[in-house]
């Protein structure tokens, strides 16, 4: 058994936290399981992708981003754990669509020169055989 207010690990039958204090009455709000670290907020991320990237996943990513610390010291661990997730999700979706985007247009910038080769040689060729 763990303390949910420190985090020590207790013997079974304690009724009070010898590290901190915390009352561990049967089914209080004492008892928990080991406490996990704190989920990464992906603010920085967010903030990045906002920047340079896709605006509108970038807020998006921002908005859960800023929830996530509120959730965790609220004691929401679940719910904080979701928004990080949701935070980096959209994130990484901005990036991966801003990728695909600068690819694209590589790809039509390559036709459209590829197209006007083929274009001012074939002009090229017309004109001097006219002559």
């Amino acid at each position: 058994m763990y303390c949910k207010n420190c985090g020590a690990q207790l013997p079974d039958g304690t009724k009070f936290c010898p590290n901190c204090g915390q009352s561990l009455s049967e089914g209080g709000p004492g008892m928990s399981y080991p406490r996990m670290e704190k989920p990464s907020t992906y603010l920085v991320l967010s903030i990045l992708v906002t920047i340079f990237c896709c605006l509108p996943f970038g807020i998006v990513g921002i908005v859960y981003a800023s929830k996530v610390d509120s959730c965790w010291y609220a004691g929401h661990v679940e719910e904080a754990c979701a928004y990080s997730r949701k935070a980096r999700n959209w994130s990484l979706a901005g990036i991966l669509l801003n990728v695909v985007l600068w690819i694209v247009y590589v790809i039509l910038i390559l036709i459209g020169v590829s197209w006007v080769t083929w274009w001012d040689d074939s002009i090229y060729y017309t004109t001097a055989c006219l002559l």
